[in-house]
């Protein structure tokens, strides 16, 4: 009998004992799973923040982006339809990375919302957020619409350019055609060298007054008998007869006559082109 009280003495001693290690195990337990959930709000709260930031850059490099697109220089001259084009497709890069990251926030708050996370204001930066995202997509709309309208601008202008410059192609084409005309007629001339008397019958040249009666030209404007060159080609005219007359008149120092040791003229060969063609275009050349 004695040794039974003395048992239940002890297991009434030692339930006390038992209960407390119960107790502290489980407000370990708690306590850990309460610094879990402290844990799990600050990770949540730092990747809202991080959103934040990253969605306030990417409104600033938007705005930034905008502002270059609709920027002009001081000469009135826009950005290439190329790069504002890639400009905007940049910005459509943006949004959408805005729009992720606004709907990974409000993920975060609905988990925030379960874990009794006082939110209001959180929801409230998601509402506002969304607000300028809306705001921008519709000024990112009217930009579009503007580039659309300058593309068609350009298309216009570059369409008018392109026959401005075709108009300007062909005067210039007729410019220098007439041009090389005019340059042709300014140094086109012809000569002659004949014997007098065929020269005469053919009325190229004419014998003129009563004593010492001399060689002119005639009155015939045909010029079907002359050789027609250009006078910087012709340098040299080949002659190789006696008794020569130069019949046309061209300024002396301007040519000399070659002559052989028999007295032979062998060719004209002039100095000096530009003044020997200054007085005639022609040049006849007799000899008997």
């Amino acid at each position: 009998m004695k040794q039974l009280f003395y048992l239940l003495l002890v297991a009434v001693m030692a339930f006390p004992s038992c209960v407390s290690k119960q107790v502290a195990l489980e407000t370990e337990s708690q306590r850990d799973s309460l610094a879990q959930v402290v844990r799990t709000k600050d990770s949540l709260i730092e990747t809202v923040f991080a959103d934040i930031n990253a969605i306030s850059d990417n409104l600033a490099q938007i705005k930034a982006r905008e502002n270059i697109i609709t920027a002009v220089d001081p000469e009135g001259i826009r950005r290439p339809l190329s790069q504002i084009n890639s400009d905007i497709a940049a910005i459509d890069e943006l949004m959408q990375e805005n729009r992720a990251r606004l709907e990974g926030m409000e993920r975060t708050a609905k988990q925030l919302r379960k874990a009794n996370v006082k939110i209001k204001s959180l929801e409230r930066l998601i509402s506002d957020l969304n607000g300028q995202l809306d705001e921008k997509n519709n000024e990112i709309t009217q930009l579009r619409t503007r580039v659309a309208e300058m593309s068609v601008e350009v298309e216009v202008l570059e369409s008018k350019l392109e026959k401005e410059i075709t108009i300007h192609r062909q005067e210039v084409d007729s410019l220098s055609r007439d041009n090389s005309n005019l340059d042709e007629q300014l140094h086109t001339v012809y000569y002659i060298v004949g014997e007098e008397k065929q020269l005469r019958e053919a009325q190229i040249i004419d014998k003129r007054g009563f004593i010492g009666r001399t060689l002119t030209t005639a009155d015939s404007n045909s010029l079907s008998n002359f050789q027609k060159v250009d006078s910087r080609v012709l340098l040299e005219v080949p002659i190789r007869q006696k008794k020569v007359s130069i019949v046309t008149s061209h300024p002396a120092g301007t040519y000399q006559l070659i002559e052989s040791d028999n007295k032979v003229i062998l060719k004209l060969v002039i100095t000096d082109p530009v003044r020997f063609w200054e007085t005639s275009k022609v040049l006849i050349i007799s000899y008997k």
